[in-house]
Formats: structure tokens, C-alpha cells, sequence
């Protein structure tokens, strides 16, 4: 066929038509997509898209919402409420003896406060004073010649009665709370003047055994049991493990008296941190723990003797500034510990010669006077929740 002969239609008719069609849908996606953006933007600027805040669990759902905690959707508004939780520990309380570790919970409801307790040693026998959810309890646990250790070594958020009885070997007497079980453990030596230390070094949640034995340091990991040891000290220093970096784990530390001086393994990094309480006198005795609720141990030493008539030193981990305390008398025990159940640890002694507990609540700063106790009691105050 010819070309221009009836019945073809050149195709040259067509093209400019196809391009222009072709531009114009580029054009209209090309701004539909600008559009897109710019909302975009402005939705994210102004906070209007649904999210979950990480670090406090905080539920928002279209145009900045704030929605229940048990939301069962950010993106969509029609979706029915999830179940409500089991409730949770604000925070898991580990105790090392007298000190107290702590890790932050997101979203959990408040814990009740720590238990004023007492071990007697003419009897063996455990005194519970109870408190707001949990209940007095007496329970014979240990011979005179032991020495009182408690700590959470079956994890389940309660201290264990345990006690250490030196010997040749050593031997741990551990009676579960979870369970009634009774767990033994060989650990140390009479004869190297080991002293028992109870912490959560490996940070799963359970406190290990543990000895210092001049200047070194041997704990059976309760993650593993496998040996974990390291030389950090010497026979003149005072063990003095805590959470100094709030990585959860216990770090190897000691305070050096002469030196007015705290040296800190941190378990963190693996580096050395040095905190002097220059102003501290000779003869005072470590008491580190979170007086400052910032999730880390404070460097802190109290005087018995009131040598400068005050009692507490504490350099505060949070603003490194240095708190002076009197709260006191010559002779009486520190026995700091979260009483109030605010996250914080709270001044606290006992007094040997009349069994009466002198705790100053960090919240409001009221006193708070216990007598709980007789002279030649050792005050054992823990978190034993029965």
C-alpha cells in the first residue's frame, strides 16, 4: 500500500499526543509525591504520627493522641485494649550484704520497701520485721560461729536466708525463697582469712558467691559456675563491690583507708576509676549505693567514731558533689538501704546497744525510729518480700 492511501493512518499523528501524555502523568507523580513529602514532614515535625517512646513506653497514636498504656495499636484507633500486664518490680533488687544494687524497669509499678531484719548468732535465727507487702518472719537459719550473707541467688526477686561457715573448707548454706531447697556451696578457706562477699557480678540477675582473699578476688559465676577471679587490692583494703557504672553487673572496688581512697574494676569498659573522699578521717568503713537515684552506686563512707562530728560522706555519682551528713552517735552501724521504697537508698543506722533502727526517708527527709532488735544482733535489712 501506498503511503496516503485510504485506509493507513500514519503514525506520525499519534507521537506528539504519546510524549504530552507521558509528560503530563510525570508532572502530576512528581507532585503528588512533593505533596506527599511535605506532609510527611509536617506530620513528623509536629509529633502527629503514632509512636512508642523507647525509653518510657509512652503510647501516641494520630495528630499527638496520648493513648492508654495498654493501647493494642498506635497506628489503629479501632483496635481492642491488650490484657492487662503482670505487674512489675520498678526496679530488681540485688543486695550485696548491706548494699543494694539496682536496675531500671520501664513501666513497672512501685516496689515496697526494704525489710529491717536482724540475724542472731547465740540462736541462729532470722528476724523479719515485714513491712507494706511482705510479712514478719522468724526463721532459724546458721550456727554462732557463721556469718550472715544474704543476697538473691535463685533470682526470683527475694533474699534468700544464707549463711557462710568458715572452715577448712568454707561452706555456703543457702535456703532458696523460690523453692525450700537447700543449696550448698564450697567456696573459700578458713585458713587464708577469706571474707564473704555476695553481689551479682555477671549480671544475670542472681547475686554470686564470692571471697576476698587478700587482694584478690574469686567469685563462682551463677550464670555459668564457672571461676571468675582477678587481683584488685590488697590484704589491708576493704572489698567494697557495687554498680559504680550502672551497667547492671557489680564491679571489683575497694576503699584504701590510708589513702582515703575508692578503686573501682568497672565492669562496663574494663577501666580503673579513682574517687577520693579527702575530707573522710581515718577509720571510717565503706558504704557504697545509689543515695541519689540515678541508677549508679555512690562513693560513700561513714565514720562510727564521729571523728569530725559528722557521719556520712557521700560523693554523689550524679553532680560529683560531696554530701556531708550528721546522723549518729560513736558505736552505732550504718545500715543504708531503700526503707521508703522511692528508688533511693536512705542514711540509716542501728544502734548495737538498744536494737533501735534511726532511718532518715529520702522522699520527704521525715525520720523514721524502729526498735527491732537486742545487743549482739548483726542487722541483716533486705528485700525478703515473704
Amino acid at each position: 500500500m501506498q503511503s496516503g492511501s485510504k485506509g493507513e493512518i500514519p503514525m506520525s499523528l499519534f507521537a506528539p499526543t504519546t510524549a504530552e501524555s507521558h509528560r503530563k502523568l510525570i508532572y502530576g507523580a512528581s507532585a503528588c509525591a512533593l505533596v506527599v513529602f511535605i506532609g510527611f514532614g509536617v506530620f513528623a515535625n509536629n509529633g502527629w504520627f503514632p509512636h512508642t517512646d523507647s525509653l518510657t513506653g509512652k503510647k501516641t497514636g494520630w495528630f499527638g493522641h496520648e493513648l492508654p498504656k495498654n493501647a493494642g495499636s498506635t497506628w489503629n484507633p479501632l483496635a481492642a485494649p491488650l490484657p492487662t500486664p503482670t505487674p512489675q518490680l520498678s526496679k530488681e533488687y540485688i543486695y550485696a550484704g548491706q548494699r543494694l544494687l539496682a536496675v531500671e524497669d520501664a513501666n513497672a509499678n512501685a516496689s515496697p520497701p526494704a525489710d529491717l531484719a536482724v540475724w542472731r548468732p547465740s540462736s541462729g535465727v532470722w528476724y523479719v520485721l515485714g513491712g507494706p507487702g511482705s510479712q514478719q518472719v522468724t526463721r532459724e537459719w546458721g550456727s554462732s560461729t557463721a556469718i550472715p550473707v544474704p543476697g538473691d541467688y535463685d533470682g526470683d526477686g527475694k533474699t534468700d536466708f544464707t549463711v557462710y561457715g568458715v572452715g577448712t573448707p568454707s561452706l555456703w548454706y543457702i535456703l532458696n525463697s523460690s523453692n525450700g531447697q537447700v543449696v550448698v556451696h564450697e567456696w573459700g578457706w578458713q585458713g587464708y582469712d577469706d571474707k564473704p562477699l555476695s553481689a551479682d557480678f555477671d549480671g544475670d540477675g542472681k547475686s554470686d558467691v564470692a571471697v576476698y582473699r587478700n587482694g584478690t578476688w574469686y567469685v563462682k559465676k551463677s550464670s555459668d559456675s564457672q571461676t571468675l577471679s582477678i587481683t584488685w587490692g590488697t590484704s589491708s583494703d576493704v572489698p567494697a563491690p557495687a554498680d559504680y557504672d550502672g551497667d547492671g553487673k557489680a564491679d571489683f572496688a575497694f576503699w584504701r583507708d590510708s589513702d582515703h581512697l575508692f578503686c573501682v574494676y568497672r565492669s562496663s569498659d574494663g577501666q580503673m576509676q579513682l574517687a577520693t573522699i579527702g575530707s573522710a578521717p581515718s577509720g571510717v568503713t565503706p558504704v557504697p549505693a545509689d543515695y541519689d537515684g540515678d541508677g549508679k552506686a555512690d562513693f560513700a563512707v561513714f565514720d562510727p567514731n564521729m571523728v569530725n562530728v559528722y557521719a556520712w560522706y557521700i560523693l554523689q555519682s550524679s553532680n560529683s558533689a560531696l554530701a556531708i551528713y550528721e546522723w549518729g552517735e560513736p558505736g552505732d552501724k550504718p545500715v543504708p538501704n531503700d526503707y521508703d521504697g522511692d528508688g533511693k537508698c536512705d542514711r540509716a543506722i542501728w544502734r548495737p546497744s538498744t536494737g533501735v533502727w534511726y532511718i532518715i526517708n529520702s522522699h520527704d527527709a521525715s525520720t523514721r525510729t524502729v526498735e527491732w532488735g537486742i545487743p549482739g544482733d548483726i542487722p541483716v535489712p533486705a528485700y525478703y518480700r515473704r
